[in-house]
């Protein structure tokens, strides 16, 4: 296994999870238009740990919409593994 094999494979894992997020995401605004809105009286109450760790009080960021960072990361990695492999 050599380099390339390895950028490789991080490439398709870059596109996989870019359109990974795209269908995400795309899911929960239908689910947003379809679903009616309820009135909570304590809406912070009963939240799941990812939740109070992202975002408590935007219910509509998740943690597929942290792909960005995900993404800069990623592309950060890949070229300091590719400046240290170069002959």
């Amino acid at each position: 296994m050599d380099g390339y094999t390895i950028l490789a494979g991080l490439l398709i894992f870059i596109l996989l999870f870019i359109y990974l997020t795209w269908f995400g995401f795309s899911v929960k605004i239908d689910n947003e238009q379809n679903e009616s809105s309820e009135i909570k009286l304590n809406p912070y109450d009963n939240l799941p740990l990812h939740r109070k760790l992202i975002d408590k009080k935007n219910n509509k960021v998740g943690v597929f919409d942290l792909g960005n960072h995900i993404l800069i990361i990623g592309f950060v990695l890949i070229v300091i593994f590719v400046a240290l492999n170069v002959d």
